[in-house]
């Protein structure tokens, strides 16, 4: 049993399939997202707008589920770009739920097209920016805090390609945002940041992803 499945795992490598050509592309990611932001670094950024309720933010975040919608199109097999949205929660279906969102453009390349342009296996390396937002949490919206900004987005995709129009995969990517704005109750009340605090989320996700024109075509 244990060589048959070898066996056949090896079939599926090697099998003459290309991957996915020049042409667009639909992403569906599911998985999780966890926040680093420490408590300290963001009321060192607060106090300068006369701020210190950075608590009301830390003390609620969490890591939770992560969901992704992309479009991308792909530019003769080296390189992809790739607009997308990633929407991370926690306390999903309470009255103190909490989450943030990402918004961003990055830029693909796919190394493993300078030695082996047709295969089943695809890898990327990304870099790119956007906008994101966080916050939430708390049952009482007035004691809701949030930030928003711009973001850096970067790191690895892979993909194994099922057929010319389907694959499937693991994204690894990390955001670095850059806050501008302290937000209280939601948006009544908002202060401009002269410094953002140090913040990274890190999101891992499983993917489909559907191929418009493979590059059989």
């Amino acid at each position: 049993m244990k060589k048959a499945c070898t066996s056949l795992l090896v079939l599926l490598l090697l099998a003459p399939v290309t991957r996915a050509g020049e042409g667009f592309s639909l992403s569906l990611g599911l998985g999780g997202g966890v926040w680093h932001l420490p408590e300290d670094s963001l009321n060192d950024s607060l106090r300068q707008v006369g701020r210190s309720d950075g608590n009301l933010l830390t003390g609620t975040l969490s890591s939770g589920l992560a969901v992704r919608l992309s479009f991308a199109y792909n530019i003769l097999g080296w390189a992809t770009i790739e607009a997308g949205f990633t929407g991370h929660g926690w306390n999903l279906g309470g009255a103190d739920i909490g989450g943030s969102g990402h918004v961003a453009v990055v830029a693909h390349f796919h190394p493993l097209q300078l030695w082996w342009p047709e295969r089943r296996w695809d890898a990327t390396v990304f870099l790119g920016g956007g906008y994101t937002m966080l916050g939430g949490g708390h049952q009482d919206d007035n004691i809701n805090r949030g930030l928003e900004g711009g973001l850096l987005e970067c790191v690895w995709s892979g993909r194994f390609f099922i057929e010319d129009w389907l694959s499937v995969g693991v994204d690894l990517r990390i955001v670095i945002p850059f806050f501008e704005t302290w937000i209280v109750d939601w948006g009544d009340i908002e202060f401009s940041l002269s410094s953002s605090p140090p913040a990274l989320f890190t999101q891992i996700l499983a993917v489909t992803t559907f191929h418009f024109l493979p590059a059989s075509e």
